[in-house]
């Protein structure tokens, strides 16, 4: 059965359909966004900056565990730019060596902060002219970039990342102003740990979240995986969803890895706040904060 949402190319100006079904949803998705080059240039990249910053004493520094040693995706060697907010992570069950660093850089977990890194990561952010006419129609024209990662899935041993909302994490003051954007560099499927979203589920407020042995997750009791959908995307493909949305993206058990590029914007009528004040605000029912609490990890790693 096909899925309406899904699109077989990102358009120039998107309809007042398509932004419909976003604001329905939660979600849209196009086969075609970026180009066979530009997606390869992107993958390109990492290798690259893998080479240029692992293991390099004078421009990283790499710490032998992450942020919290009890969760599985925090928990790789970690690789972090002494100029720069950028920093990049291996999966926890790699063994990283310096002399294979072809290897490490298919078996890195995440990449943050990197879109001044490389030319291709700035283009593909912030100046891909049909990616600014989306999301100027969903957050506005005076929209504004907010995080970038790079999430890698290595073949067969790339680990899960359980439901959860993002704005569980991001400390802004409201929560209906953040859009995040997920582009497919290699086949995207469900064997190798392709996005499920439930739809319309960023209209159901905030889910409680908590730190389980694998990442911070909702929990079980407030989200309904048969609910969901998997959104199958080929390389250039781009998903664009609702930072309420619940997503989760599983296991990967093939033998084909599965990168993939994210990007976080804000509306102009957003304000990036102290933890504090987001703990105020991301709560359940009860008023108690149900997101993503990283105040215990302030002195790890």
């Amino acid at each position: 059965m096909s899925n309406p949402n899904i699109y077989a190319a990102l358009p120039e100006t998107p309809d007042a359909d398509m932004i419909a079904k976003y604001r329905k949803d939660g979600y849209l998705a196009f086969l075609n966004a970026l180009t066979p080059e530009e997606t390869q240039a992107a993958s390109n990249g990492i290798n690259e900056l893998v080479h240029k910053y692992a293991f390099n004493e004078e421009l990283t520094e790499h710490v032998s565990k992450g942020f919290n040693e009890t969760s599985k995706n925090s928990n790789g060697l970690l690789f972090r730019s002494r100029t720069s907010d950028f920093h990049f992570q291996a999966e926890s069950s790699y063994a990283a060596q310096p002399d294979k660093l072809d290897e490490l850089a298919d078996n890195i977990r995440k990449f943050q902060s990197f879109t001044d890194e490389l030319p291709i990561y700035d283009e593909i952010a912030n100046k891909h002219p049909r990616l600014r006419a989306l999301l100027g129609a969903v957050l506005g024209e005076d929209y504004l970039p907010y995080s970038s990662m790079g999430l890698c899935k290595p073949a067969g041993i790339g680990t899960a990342k359980p439901w959860h909302q993002d704005l569980a994490y991001f400390s802004v003051n409201r929560f209906d102003g953040v859009a995040g954007v997920w582009i497919a560099l290699d086949h995207a499927q469900v064997d190798n740990g392709c996005m499920h979203v439930i739809p319309g589920g960023h209209l159901n407020g905030t889910r409680k979240h908590y730190w389980s042995k694998v990442d911070c997750e909702i929990t079980t009791d407030d989200v309904d995986p048969s609910l969901s959908v998997p959104i199958e995307l080929p390389p250039g493909g781009l998903m664009i969803f609702d930072g309420m949305l619940p997503h989760e993206t599983a296991d990967n058990h093939s033998n084909r890895r599965r990168r993939a590029l994210q990007f976080h914007y804000r509306s102009a009528k957003t304000e990036i706040v102290p933890r504090e004040e987001h703990r105020q605000k991301f709560t359940g029912s009860d008023g108690m904060f149900v997101g993503c609490d990283y105040s215990k990890f302030e002195n790890a790693g």
